[in-house]
């Protein structure tokens, strides 16, 4: 093998790993497969100041030639009520709400819903959620009609903020 060609196999095999695709097809540049998610993971409940609601955390990448919007997520039992979050400023402080149609993926891109950003927040949880101790099944749905499955285990999450659980409709 030329010396040329580690560094080209090594990349491709990089790329090639980074996600599954949702529906069949090879993941990586210009695919058109659909959306692919990575990393999932909920909040733990344990000493939370609220327990009965916590957060689901994905890497959303959408290869495609279209923005994708996530809309919403069925995380079956576990909370009865499932909402798609953003993070806006208001009289000067960052508060969450409801992202209002969802979160947009642009097309070639990624979003990642993280502590301090987009996320699906989880209230009126059915039981507290410790860590390590369980796995969450959910199916986030967007507006390209793919509703794509993940298994998120639950992890104590150690780098909360006041302003963490600060909801529009709190004040």
């Amino acid at each position: 093998m030329k010396k040329w060609m580690v560094p080209v196999v090594g990349a491709t095999m990089l790329v090639g790993a980074c996600g599954v695709p949702a529906e069949g097809g090879e993941p990586g540049a210009g695919d058109s497969s659909g959306v692919l998610l990575a990393d999932p993971w909920v909040r733990s409940t344990d000493g939370s100041q609220r327990p009965d609601m916590t957060a689901l955390f994905v890497n959303i990448t959408n290869p495609t030639s279209s923005d994708v919007t996530l809309l919403t997520a069925d995380c079956g039992d576990v909370a009865s009520v499932v909402e798609v979050h953003e993070m806006v400023m208001m009289d000067g402080e960052m508060v969450m709400r409801e992202a209002e149609g969802g979160v947009v993926v642009p097309k070639e891109s990624h979003e990642h819903l993280a502590p301090g950003g987009p996320h699906i927040m989880l209230r009126e949880l059915t039981r507290e959620l410790p860590a390590g101790g369980e796995e969450i099944s959910c199916t986030l749905i967007f507006d390209n009609g793919q509703e794509l499955d993940v298994i998120a285990p639950v992890k104590e999450f150690t780098e909360e903020q006041d302003t963490y659980h600060t909801h529009e409709d709190d004040e």
